[in-house]
């Protein structure tokens, strides 16, 4: 079985990687001087304390992810809705589709695009960062975990065999239950440190260590903990918040998505992240004003008004 990893930057990469060492079929959509080193030089991987280069298959042309049975959406949820555009046409009817965004959207916007193909929603808790074109480095965690998103996917034999051959490639994964949960318990963690990390350009550990900075991530955690309850969402709750403060304080140096993209001067997901706990308190009729404050913050390090 094929696999496309579509959006190929640090996070698919290093998945690739991981698929690529343990003899997956894996064809990468890339593009730029990155395309260009992974087709040059191959990719370079460090992980572990090792450093190792793979020959890859690399494209910048959407079409050619037509043999692929499996497309791992691995791009940033900014850039998810132009992907989805240019893989319309481009790749096998009924293939199956697993995210890998941040935030809780993604799976819906490609049941959008993709109405009758299979949909799995995953999240990725990684470390991962491009310290130059074709070059990744990861730094701590790496695990996935998937839920099935639609019908169509529920009795797919290829989520087995992704299973497995994540499973053979070294990679922690786990199969939930409830898609909606797993992606909101995700958001809590980015809720509480992914926006506070880019303001103060501090490792999440760092954040979590200190008491003022923790405060503030658990406060923005149960806020969000709070929406998703009164929005239905199941199993969710304070322990999850002590789950991922207790996680963080044993992670590696960890630099978050949006201190990456602010560096680089790219728009952050802040909108889809503590601005998707705004939104839907707003809609509830409740207040979440620790990440109405983060949301502002981020809002103006990015100039937005």
């Amino acid at each position: 079985m094929r696999i496309g990893i579509a959006g190929a930057g640090a996070v698919g990469c290093h998945y690739a990687a991981a698929l690529l060492s343990s003899g997956a079929d894996v064809f990468l959509l890339a593009r730029g001087e990155h395309l260009e080193a992974l087709r040059n030089q191959g990719l370079v991987w460090e992980s572990q304390g090792r450093r190792r280069v793979l020959s890859v298959q690399a494209t910048d042309d959407a079409s050619l992810l037509r043999s692929c049975q499996v497309i791992v959406l691995a791009c940033k949820l900014t850039q998810l809705r132009d992907m989805l555009d240019q893989l319309a046409g481009c790749v096998a009817e009924h293939a199956l589709f697993m995210t890998l965004q941040n935030g809780v959207v993604a799976p819906a916007w490609v049941t959008e695009h993709f109405p009758d193909a299979p949909v799995m929603a995953g999240t990725a808790f990684i470390g991962a960062r491009l310290i130059g074109p074709g070059r990744v480095l990861h730094t701590a965690a790496g695990g996935i975990r998937m839920a099935v998103w639609n019908a169509p996917a529920r009795k797919d034999e290829r989520v087995t065999v992704l299973l497995g051959m994540l499973q053979r490639a070294g990679v922690p994964v786990r199969l939930e239950k409830d898609a909606l949960s797993m992606l909101w318990r995700k958001l809590l963690w980015n809720c509480g440190f992914n926006a506070i990390t880019a303001i103060t350009r501090r490792f999440a550990k760092d954040i979590a260590a200190c008491g003022e900075t923790a405060r503030v991530a658990r406060e923005a955690m149960r806020e969000a903990v709070g929406v998703a309850s009164a929005m239905g969402v199941c199993g969710l709750s304070d322990e999850d918040v002590r789950k991922h403060m207790e996680v963080t304080l044993a992670m590696g140096p960890v630099k978050t998505s949006m201190w990456q993209d602010l560096e680089r001067g790219r728009p952050t997901e802040i909108d889809y992240i503590n601005g998707q706990v705004v939104r839907d308190a707003q809609s509830l009729g409740r207040e979440a004003p620790v990440n109405r404050m983060l949301v502002a913050l981020m809002h103006a390090m990015e100039g937005r008004s």
